[in-house]
């Protein structure tokens, strides 16, 4: 029997070994079903407390409100859908307020906006992420997970990479589950499926 489960073993190291998917940092969501590349993002309702700084690169008005998503005035738009309970999210904070501060030194920040929706999470509670992580970009709350289901069910993090529509919407340029490997690449992955 020791025997059998050792051969078991040694048959299915080799598996897991080369299953990268599977190393994926994130939670995952089971019924997730990503929006595809090129289809129309949906025009989403966001709610909650919009800073100053944020709003002018947003090309929206500051303070709290509920907006669609289409209201907002950036080119390229990336959306992280996170949650405050999510610790792949806790981790990321860093990663993605530098993204945010590496597209303003790249001067891009007239051109790319970057907001988040806590999925499941209250004002209170995306109040508290923002406060924690000194998150300088907006967040919106998604108590009941309404955008979170008109997105896709995704896991967290997950990154939505959108491209404003000329007749108005967003389209999916990009998406992704998990933590980015760095900003610079992130953005540089931007750029370049963006043509900036």
């Amino acid at each position: 029997m020791k025997r059998l489960s050792r051969l078991l073993v040694a048959a299915l190291l080799p598996l897991l070994a080369a299953a990268p998917a599977w190393a994926v940092e994130a939670s995952l969501s089971p019924g997730a079903q990503p929006l595809a590349v090129g289809s129309a993002f949906p025009d989403v309702s966001l709610a909650g407390q919009v800073p100053p700084e944020a709003a002018t690169r947003l090309g929206i008005a500051p303070g709290k409100a509920q907006r669609p998503v289409s209201a907002l005035g950036t080119e390229i738009l990336v959306v992280e859908i996170f949650s405050m309970y999510c610790p792949y999210c806790q981790k990321e904070a860093p990663e993605v307020n530098a993204l945010y501060d590496l597209i303003d030194k790249r001067g891009l920040s007239n051109r790319i906006g970057v907001i988040g929706v806590g999925a499941g999470n209250s004002e209170a509670e995306v109040d508290i992420f923002r406060k924690k992580y000194d998150v300088p970009f907006a967040l919106f709350a998604d108590p009941d997970f309404v955008v979170h289901k008109q997105v896709g069910q995704v896991g967290t993090p997950f990154f939505y990479v959108l491209k404003k529509n000329p007749g108005g919407g967003y389209a999916v340029l990009g998406a992704s589950l998990g933590v980015m490997d760095s900003p610079a690449a992130f953005l540089s992955r931007i750029t370049r499926a963006a043509g900036i």
